[in-house]
């Protein structure tokens, strides 16, 4: 399966202001149309205001599929430009619901792997100036994802994003968000994403201590 990367995005964090109040914050990423490198925290020219919650190793590279776009300004009857969800990479025809957990992809010369689906938190209500922005992509399940670098390399737009490798354990990015925000006490499904070896560890412990 190949998939085209259609926006490269990166951005450092600022403060500006919102209609309620000032953030700081990289979430207002540009795109770049030249070649970027991709190292093992993060493209070249990027960076998290918040490290606690954001970045690290499991979190280098936010992804979010660019057909989702369609769904929220039918939503919202208004028009979003890329990125408007924060991503560093925005990918046509990708789908949480078809993407696993640990699945490997190769795009230019890097290669990384699925690690966890991505929680819209405040700041996207904060940014668009839109209220109820975050609970609506958690309800539809269209939240992006995130994902390690196993490999450093250099990434441009128009890149085919292409599946190297598959995990066994079938484990989607939709299936842990139907646990983190739908069926949260669902032990069998609990159970099966511990069994996937690329979620992070941190997430893990989270889950471990539902059971």
């Amino acid at each position: 399966m190949n998939f085209k990367l259609l926006s490269l995005n990166v951005g450092r964090p600022e403060r500006y202001q919102t209609n309620k109040g000032e953030i700081k914050s990289a979430y207002r990423k540009k795109p770049v149309e030249e070649p970027v490198f991709l190292g093992s925290l993060n493209f070249s020219g990027d960076e998290q205001a918040d490290k606690k919650n954001h970045g690290g190793a499991d979190q280098a590279v936010c992804l979010y599929p660019a057909q989702h776009y369609r769904h929220f300004e039918q939503e919202y009857e208004k028009n979003f430009s890329y990125p408007a969800f924060g991503e560093n990479m925005t990918v046509d025809g990708i789908d949480e619901r078809k993407t696993n957990i640990g699945d490997i992809f190769t795009i230019g010369e890097a290669e990384v792997q699925v690690t966890k689906p991505r929680k819209p938190c405040y700041i996207i209500a904060r940014t668009h100036g839109i209220d109820d922005f975050p609970k609506r992509v958690q309800q539809s399940g269209f939240t992006g994802f995130y994902l390690r670098v196993l490999k450093e390399g250099y990434v441009q737009a128009g890149d085919e994003m292409k599946l190297k490798a598959s995990d066994p354990q079938g484990v989607t990015v939709a299936d842990v968000n139907d646990v983190i925000f739908q069926d949260p006490h669902n032990i069998l499904k609990i159970k099966r994403i511990l069994e996937v070896e690329a979620y992070p560890k941190k997430d893990k412990e989270a889950l471990k201590k539902r059971l």
